[in-house]
């Protein structure tokens, strides 16, 4: 072979070694912008009573704060809670069950619950409360339907008793985050308990 034809073998060897050198640098890039998030629960800060004033609710919640570690914007954020442990006589609870993000507006959607974009603010997600009118024992599951105000036996009422929950949140483009709380559904209202585990 000529001296040429081994110059223009390695000009092309080169340009390819390049070129696959930069698929790789922009790879790792794109992995590390891509969206990550992080589900916080402070006992001091996420389980406590909230009034509300336009409805006059007083109600003690349980609350996940939520943040993305990375410059991308997670796109359509849902968090979904999962039995893991609970007690007997709770067969009417489902499976799973999208909670509810704070500052969107209630529904009475019974399944499902509105995703959220999470930039680089921090979002709050309602897990679980009690309130201070309730006629019953128990908790109810933040979903939109029991927000709204319908507190009785219905598909998101927790009896007394004690769960062991996961509450997984994903979003479209990044990677997702669980959470393992336990939940002690109280004779009174005052008394929810939340735990991480």
């Amino acid at each position: 072979m000529s001296e040429n034809g081994w110059d223009i073998f390695k000009i092309g060897s080169l340009a390819g070694l390049m070129s696959f050198a930069w698929l790789v640098v922009k790879d790792v890039r794109n992995e590390w912008r891509r969206p990550r998030l992080r589900a916080d629960f402070n006992k001091n800060l996420d389980l406590r009573i909230y009034n509300f004033t336009d409805t006059g609710w007083e109600r003690k919640v349980a609350t996940l704060h939520v943040r993305n570690k990375r410059p991308t914007t997670a796109i359509r954020s849902v968090a979904t809670l999962r039995f893991v442990e609970r007690p007997n006589g709770t067969e009417h609870l489902e499976s799973n069950y999208a909670l509810h993000w704070a500052g969107i507006d209630y529904t009475a959607q019974t399944t499902g619950a509105e995703p959220v974009d999470i930039g680089p603010e921090t979002r709050r997600l309602d897990v679980v409360f009690t309130d201070k009118n309730q006629n019953i024992p128990g908790s109810w599951l933040a979903i939109p339907f029991a927000l709204s105000g319908r507190l009785n036996r219905n598909q998101a009422y927790l009896p007394p008793g004690k769960y062991k929950v996961k509450i997984e949140i994903s979003c479209e483009n990044g990677k997702r985050n669980v959470k393992t709380l336990w939940i002690t559904s109280p004779e009174q209202w005052q008394d929810l308990e939340v735990t991480l585990t």
